[in-house]
């Protein structure tokens, strides 16, 4: 039986290393973003969303090695309209979803731009990571429950540091601002130190 001495972090870095010596832009996004700005979880799969140029996801494969697959066949997220392609680290089975920056969605195009390079302690180094308003934002849209924990530990934690009329305009414009406030309503009351 063959030992993968690769964990989920470990392929992440290895895929974020890769993107970065092949000259993709990218945004590590979904749980690996909210973890640095709130109470970290486990995840079964990383996202990042790159820009890419004809050929530079088979340079960032042959670069990466046998370890990893890429499947051809592009996949479209239904919530946005996002494209994605799944590369998958083949000794783990732990899959890394590219999604393509989303061109038609203006958050999209926003979040990309207010992009961030800042430490990930799960994968040692720094990493171009989205605002936390605008994990905040974003996870506010998908609306699965871990999503919404994401928003509720992110709020425990950075709450006092974000924009919030920034986070504001975002969520009156999705229909979320509504969540937002019940979400506010569940963060748990943290004694004074006394």
């Amino acid at each position: 039986m063959r030992v993968c001495s690769m964990n989920s972090d470990a392929a992440t870095t290895a895929v974020v290393e890769g993107l970065e010596l092949c000259g993709i832009d990218y945004m590590v996004v979904g749980a690996f973003s909210a973890n640095v700005y709130g109470i970290p979880r486990a995840t079964h799969d990383a996202d990042i969303v790159v820009v890419v140029q004809p050929g530079q996801l088979r340079q960032l494969v042959n670069h990466l090695g046998a370890d990893f697959s890429l499947d051809p066949q592009i996949q479209i997220e239904g919530l946005t309209g996002s494209s994605r392609n799944v590369m998958t680290h083949r000794p783990s089975g732990f899959q890394i979803e590219l999604f393509r920056l989303n061109h038609r969605d203006e958050h999209h195009i926003e979040r990309f731009q207010r992009r961030r390079r800042i430490a990930v302690p799960e994968l040692g180094r720094e990493a171009w990571l989205p605002s936390p308003e605008d994990v905040v934002i974003q996870k506010l849209r998908w609306k699965r429950r871990k999503d919404l924990d994401d928003v509720v530990n992110i709020l425990a934690v950075s709450g006092s540091l974000l924009d919030w009329d920034y986070l504001a305009s975002w969520t009156r414009r999705h229909g979320t601002d509504e969540l937002l406030q019940e979400l506010l309503r569940e963060i748990p009351d943290v004694p004074d130190g006394d």
